[in-house]
């Protein structure tokens, strides 16, 4: 199975920086400063609501939850996380996370995802499941009183449970606990943002399977020809190629959407 990370034609330079041999680069950002303001809180609510349940979970545990539902919490329980999708060519995210289509979706196998991040799997969004996977975590967590591993026990859980709304995206999301020491700073509509780099080059680079171009561009209209004389594939596949990635395939979106 694969997954696919919407994102900018800019940032494909930074995502396979020079000399490298595949993706060496992804930036994360923590989950509460997503564009998405309830994100963590949604759910921190489902744990709450089933911590307060019989069994009740400790004391410890729910203060701990509700502390962080009051707080901004810190560095060293920020889950920084990086977003891919199962649905490689979906209209919403190429308008939500690609520059309004365009953009490109470089698409990545599962396996070669283990070796980034520390945590990673498929986000969930239905309540009876988003419940008993809360209640599942509470469970390990029940006899736990080390404070920073239940903070980011709970941090995890409440990452990878989201909004019903947002099961269109099918998302696929890896978290990294970042020392303190390799977080920076960018700019993002006028506010700061924090971020770290997850990928570990000791544990060596993740090639993509393929490049999607969005659709914003309107070239899946293009005989094969056409299409690679496209100035824009062009100048993906001379990337590709002095990245030393020249059979990695780009395609076109199917999707009839112009945003201009």
């Amino acid at each position: 199975m694969s997954v696919a990370h919407y994102t900018s034609i800019a940032s494909l330079p930074k995502l396979i920086p020079s000399g490298a041999k595949g993706i060496e680069s992804l930036w994360a950002t923590p989950v509460q400063f997503l564009n998405d303001r309830e994100e963590l809180s949604h759910g921190l609510q489902v744990l709450d609501s089933v911590a307060n349940m019989k069994p009740r979970s400790s004391e410890f545990v729910r203060g701990v939850i509700v502390e962080l539902l009051k707080t901004q919490g810190s560095v060293e329980s920020d889950a920084f996380q990086v977003s891919f999708s199962a649905e490689h060519d979906d209209l919403g995210q190429w308008r939500g996370y690609a520059s309004d289509g365009m953009g490109c979706s470089v698409v990545c196998s599962l396996g070669d995802l283990d070796r980034i991040g520390d945590i990673r799997g498929f986000v969930i969004y239905g309540d009876k499941k988003q419940k008993a996977f809360a209640y599942k975590v509470l469970s390990k967590l029940r006899k736990n009183d080390a404070r920073d591993e239940v903070k980011k026990a709970l941090v995890a859980a409440a990452s990878f449970m989201k909004h019903r709304g947002f099961e269109s995206e099918q998302e696929y999301r890896i978290l990294k606990f970042c020392s303190p020491g390799d977080v920076l700073f960018r700019e993002s509509r006028g506010r700061l943002v924090p971020y770290c780099d997850i990928v570990d080059l000791a544990k060596a680079s993740l090639v993509p399977t393929k490049v999607i171009i969005g659709p914003g561009w309107q070239l899946s209209r293009l005989s094969g020809d056409e299409f690679y004389r496209h100035h824009l594939t062009s100048g993906v596949s001379r990337l590709l190629e002095l990245r030393n990635l020249p059979l990695v395939p780009i395609e076109p979106s199917s999707i009839p959407y112009d945003p201009r």
